[in-house]
């Protein structure tokens, strides 16, 4: 069965393109080809379709081998250039080369074509190699820095909050004993709490660092979930806080079927209805409302509150870990950067749209079409 070339000929000369077709015939190849004369034919087939190489005269009427060479490089297309002439001499021929050609034919002796255009095609899938090789790599390093960068991120954020429970853990340990020793036993059992709220701290800190970390590393096969059944989960379990904050919950009747981790997702809407629910606790009347709205062609689902609202200094802060605008909330500041972990492990996109203090905040997230993904992780 014949080789399928595809040649890009630069010529004014049907004789000559055709004796150079017999040539590659002979060799075995089934030629697909194009002639063009001038720079305009050459940059529209360029663009038009996919060549594995260039044959090119060395001089046309309206045209050169060299303005076909800028015009390839300018391209940026990495394809064997051949020129085949009868009238260029030695040193032009050592000039193209110079300049980028990768070999000469003279017409007269044809029978150099199609050993070098077998050298040139290997060569040239070499260098696609390479290339491929070397952008795997370069984005592999960029994965390596940014992991390294995220795990130095992490060391400090855990070290910073874990210390600060230890400094209490270790100055009321101090305070019990003296308390033991003067014998004051009420004040002694306050200490006690006092440890005691601090290791739950320390474990609750933990336990969500692990849950972080645990994102994106274990598998989990995806399927088809009703986010609507996710919402009412979500609103049951955190039925104590949102009746401690009185807050009014409204759930929009259109949310979409979506596809994915089912426990993940629903962990997502946890954390942005908690988030929304401490964040409006100063409100006369709270209210979160979840719905969904269309935006570019891309369903969007919303968990909106009319809280103190996000000053847009910080709408890409608050997804970062143990990031709190409110030191006086509680938890350790991880929900967010949770939500926005599995969003993005999902393929999706996360973001909070806010005026500014006193204005509210939409929490927004979008996942791929059912199509695009495969399996979700843990």
């Amino acid at each position: 069965m014949a080789t399928i070339l595809r040649a890009l000929i630069v010529e004014d000369s049907e004789y000559d393109t055709q004796t150079m077709l017999r040539e590659l015939r002979r060799g075995g190849y089934e030629v697909e080809y194009e002639r063009v004369e001038t720079r305009s034919a050459m940059e529209q087939a360029l663009s038009e379709r996919t060549w594995d190489l260039i044959l090119c005269d060395y001089t046309l009427p309206r045209f050169s081998a060299g303005d076909a060479l800028r015009t390839l490089q300018q391209s940026g297309l990495d394809l064997p250039f051949i020129i085949i002439s009868g009238t260029i001499e030695e040193e032009n021929a050592v000039d193209m080369l110079k300049a980028g050609a990768h070999d000469f034919i003279v017409k007269g002796r044809m029978a150099r074509l199609l050993p070098a255009i077998e050298r040139e095609l290997k060569d040239a899938q070499t260098r696609r190699v390479q290339r491929e090789g070397e952008g795997e790599r370069q984005e592999l390093m960029a994965r390596l820095e940014a992991i390294n960068s995220e795990i130095e991120r992490f060391t400090y954020l855990a070290f910073h909050d874990l210390r600060a429970p230890l400094i209490t853990i270790k100055g009321f340990a101090g305070a019990l004993e003296q308390d033991l020793e003067a014998g004051r036993h009420d004040q002694a059992l306050r200490d006690i709490q006092r440890i005691g709220g601090a290791a739950d701290r320390m474990d609750e800190i933990l336990s969500d660092l692990l849950e972080f970390a645990r994102i994106g590393r274990v598998r989990r096969p995806s399927e088809d979930v009703d986010s609507q059944q996710l919402v009412q989960e979500a609103l049951q379990k955190l039925d104590s806080l949102i009746r401690a904050k009185s807050v009014t919950v409204r759930v929009s009747p259109d949310l979409p079927q979506v596809h994915g981790d089912r426990v993940r997702l629903r962990e997502v809407f946890e954390n942005l209805i908690e988030n929304a629910a401490q964040y409006t606790s100063d409100q006369k009347e709270p209210l979160i409302e979840i719905g969904t709205r269309w935006q570019d062609d891309q369903q969007i689902i919303f968990v909106r509150d009319n809280g103190q609202g996000v000053d847009p200094r910080y709408h890409n802060r608050i997804f970062e870990l143990f990031e709190k605008l409110d030191p006086n909330t509680q938890g350790p500041g991880i929900g967010l950067a949770l939500a926005r972990r599995i969003i993005e492990v999902h393929g999706g996109k996360i973001w909070v749209e806010s005026g500014g203090e006193g204005q509210g905040s939409t929490f927004c997230f979008t996942l791929p079409e059912k199509s695009e993904v495969k399996i979700l992780l843990k």
